[in-house]
């Protein structure tokens, strides 16, 4: 966050909206400029370096900007007082003789004081003198900064300005593609008021009471909200909304609607710059599952902590979820547990009938009290590590009902709408009409599209299969035909994948090593020479 003056915000037509720090090059070039003050400026008095970042504002550059970004840097220096003795305990023995012998009214009389003072404390007048407001805050000395790129300073800007907007927020909702775990932990840990629900975007949403919903502006519980949203932008595909309680010129308080996402901010917002992290597991269990089901390259993709499931007044965050072509599967790990935790998670998986969840369960728990979800779930005993086999075969079930789904949903008309060249791969055919691949070629498998011929992962108008077969026996009555000649004839003629185009015509390839331009082509069946 930063301090309210320095929050730099557009109001219009009841919306309200940080006015963001663009990439541009003078913006750059300031944070670049203060970056380098803070540098050089190392060993010297703070006082000294807000000086010269005062200059910058002389510059043009909005004070507020400049400001900003010089709070910013603050917080990754270290500032402190060379004193040699606590300048509290320098001015209380100042005090006390000033109040015996009353205040000085001379400059002698003054000097006589800070003498006797400094006689006391093993001083000499000089360093009492020094030491006499030495830790006032632009007496202090920049000791440390640890330096930061001016990309990731002005994102970090922006990313503070909206932060400081929140604080003044009645609620605020979002929604993210993952991080969730994070996101709700740090949300307990901060004590905030929230509620999840499933959108009629398909996206689930959760909604934070702003520290203005209270009874009375709750600074603690404002600086709480602003410090979720590094890890709502963490998450990836972000949506942020919240209402804003403004003040306006004429004194009263109008409630403002404010909206960000990642699609149009993201390039714009970042946290403070962090130690590289590697990716931390809740458990051995989990990580050696993760490593050995990525290492098959199944074409599902394995996500670590997906979106919450709502149940009731609570959540589910699953450990993962498989995902393919539309299709997600979560899945759920019951490792290490106490009777309570075990209590608490058969009470949440209960509630998840119909959610397409598999709860792997480790042996050593007592079963019997897992076992009356077999009804519900799919359920999957292991010891010491999660076995493959069974949670292959459950996403093997889901890929052919999915596909079987699709294949019944899919119509000759669709396709023939979306069949507006001769030449289409089945990928592009398929993408078209939103069905995956597989779908497609069951579909195919069972009739045939007038007027096409379907080869593997194509589908050719007929009549341009004869052009192409026409065109080839041509060029072949001249003599050999390399298959470079002939994959050139296919594509003049708008075909793709010549050797599947090929081998549909009846040639075949004799390959000389692995050089494809010195391959030759030749028909299997050519007609023969009249006598």
């Amino acid at each position: 966050m930063l301090p309210s003056s320095l929050l730099i915000a557009k109001v219009r037509r009841g919306s309200i909206k940080p006015v963001y720090a663009e990439l541009t090059r003078d913006n750059l070039e300031a944070a670049e400029r203060l970056i380098h003050a803070y540098k050089i400026h190392v060993g010297a008095r703070k006082a000294v370096l807000k000086e010269y970042v005062s200059e910058l504002e002389d510059l043009g550059y909005d004070y507020r900007y400049i400001r900003g970004l010089s709070a910013l840097l603050d917080r990754r220096s270290i500032f402190r007082s060379r004193a040699r003795l606590n300048p509290v305990e320098v001015r209380r023995r100042i005090f006390e003789l000033a109040g015996e012998r009353g205040v000085p009214a001379s400059l002698e009389a003054r000097r006589s004081i800070l003498e006797e003072a400094a006689s006391s404390l093993g001083l000499n007048v000089d360093e009492v003198e020094d030491l006499l407001y030495a830790d006032l805050d632009d007496e202090l000395i920049l000791e440390g900064f640890n330096p930061i790129e001016a990309e990731d300073l002005v994102k970090w800007y922006n990313l503070a300005l909206t932060q400081t907007l929140l604080f003044y927020s009645t609620e605020v909702r979002f929604t993210a593609a993952g991080n969730w775990q994070r996101i709700f932990r740090e949300m307990k840990r901060l004590g905030l008021i929230h509620e999840v629900w499933r959108g009629e975007d398909g996206r689930y949403w959760v909604k934070v009471d702003g520290p203005l919903s209270l009874f009375r502006l709750n600074r603690r519980y404002g600086t709480a909200l602003a410090r979720l949203l590094p890890k709502v932008i963490e998450g990836g595909v972000w949506i942020l909304e919240a209402k804003i309680l403004r003040r306006s010129p004429a004194g009263y308080d109008r409630l403002m609607d404010f909206r960000i996402d990642e699609r149009e901010h993201g390039r714009l917002l970042g946290g403070e710059p962090q130690p590289e992290q590697v990716e931390v597991y809740d458990s051995g269990v989990e990580r050696d599952f993760a490593h050995r089901f990525e290492a098959l390259r199944t074409g599902w993709r394995l996500r670590r902590e997906p979106e919450p499931i709502p149940l009731g007044g609570s959540v589910l965050i699953p450990d993962f979820s498989f995902e393919k072509d539309g299709a997600r599967i979560y899945m759920e790990i019951v490792g290490f547990w106490t009777p309570e935790y075990l209590k608490r998670k058969i009470e949440k998986l209960e509630m998840l009938k119909g959610t397409d969840i598999i709860v792997a369960v480790d042996e050593e728990l007592a079963c019997h009290r897992m076992d009356r979800l077999r009804e519900t779930l799919h359920l999957v005993y292991f010891k010491d590590k999660i076995p493959l086999r069974p949670i292959l075969q459950r996403l093997r079930e889901a890929e052919e009902k999915l596909k079987s789904k699709e294949a019944r949903e899919i119509s000759r008309e669709a396709l023939l709408e979306n069949l507006d060249k001769p030449v289409i791969s089945l990928e592009e055919l398929a993408d078209r009409i939103r069905v995956t691949r597989e779908a497609l070629k069951d579909f195919l498998r069972g009739g045939e599209i007038p007027g096409y011929k379907a080869l593997p992962e194509l589908l050719v108008r007929e009549d341009k299969l004869r052009e192409m077969k026409t065109s080839l026996r041509r060029r072949m009555a001249k003599g050999k035909l390399s298959l470079h000649e002939a994959s050139k004839i296919i594509e003049e003629l708008g075909g793709v994948k010549a050797t599947i185009i090929l081998e549909a015509l009846g040639y075949r390839i004799k390959w000389r090593g692995i050089n494809p331009e010195v391959a030759e082509v030749e028909e299997i069946d050519a007609p023969k020479a009249e006598p």
